[in-house]
């Protein structure tokens, strides 16, 4: 029990650590590399905007050059990232490579980068976290892009899953 909560800890430690890190990177990021909106879309205190910005930051590309989609399946969810122009290697590279990271990271049960994307804990990271190991994380490359498929066998790791990708579909509203 003991060790439980000390691994707990550790991993609000670590957490709080990379948002300071990756914050601290942002704020010192060359203005060319920042890519600033005009309008700002907000809507019952939740700041579009802004979590399109810290995304660019987070996931290496554009959100305005790209088309993001969380579906919940009966089995979990799955992840899709799709270019906008399906000739921009550029970008589709990246989200490839992005989809490979959170493959990675998601297995290890680090939910730091849609933390700090959103600005909050996402619902359903917790239990995802808990129980990665009860997670089948799997990758398959579509045209402009790739999706990220969860599967699990666990209900009640089921139930996080979608509440995630419920969470993620609403906030991402089509980028």
């Amino acid at each position: 029990m003991m060790k439980r909560v000390l691994n707990k800890k550790i991993l609000v430690i670590v957490t709080i650590i990379v948002i300071f890190v990756i914050s601290t990177m942002a704020y010192f990021l060359p203005t060319s590399h920042r890519t600033v909106n005009q309008t700002t879309n907000t809507t019952g205190g939740f700041n579009q905007t802004a979590m399109l910005e810290r995304g660019n930051i987070a996931m290496g590309f554009n959100q305005s050059m790209i088309h993001h989609h969380f579906m919940s399946t009966t089995t979990g969810g799955e992840i899709m990232i799709m270019s906008e122009n399906m000739s921009d290697m550029q970008t589709i590279n990246e989200i490839k490579n992005h989809v490979k990271d959170i493959q990675y990271q998601f297995s290890q049960g680090n939910f730091t980068k849609p933390f700090y994307i959103h600005a909050q804990i996402v619902p359903g990271t917790d239990i995802m976290a808990a129980k990665k190991d009860l997670i089948n994380y799997s990758i398959k490359d579509i045209d402009g892009g790739s999706v990220l498929i969860l599967t699990t066998n666990d209900t009640q790791l089921l139930n996080a899953i979608q509440q995630f990708m419920n969470f993620q579909s609403s906030q991402h509203m089509g980028h």
